[in-house]
């Protein structure tokens, strides 16, 4: 499938693909932190951090491995 669309395979398209993903996942995250109060509010914060900020470290990766050519030439 990746063949047919070479548009959606430069560095610039994919950081705008996973900005869009990853604000998405970061509300669906947050809906248990904002609808819960006091010590598992801070819980939830961070559990959904530290969700985030895997999910942010993979999407950097592998948008500086299309960049650099080494994923999806």
């Amino acid at each position: 499938m990746l063949s047919y669309l070479p548009f959606l395979i430069s560095a610039n398209s994919l950081g705008v693909i996973f900005f869009l993903v990853f604000v998405a996942s970061s509300i669906i995250l947050n809906i248990p932190t904002f609808a819960s109060r006091g010590g598992t509010q801070i819980a939830w914060f961070g559990v959904a951090g530290f969700l985030l900020t895997i999910e942010l470290a993979v999407m950097i990766a592998l948008v500086v491995l299309v960049a650099n050519g080494d994923i999806w030439q």
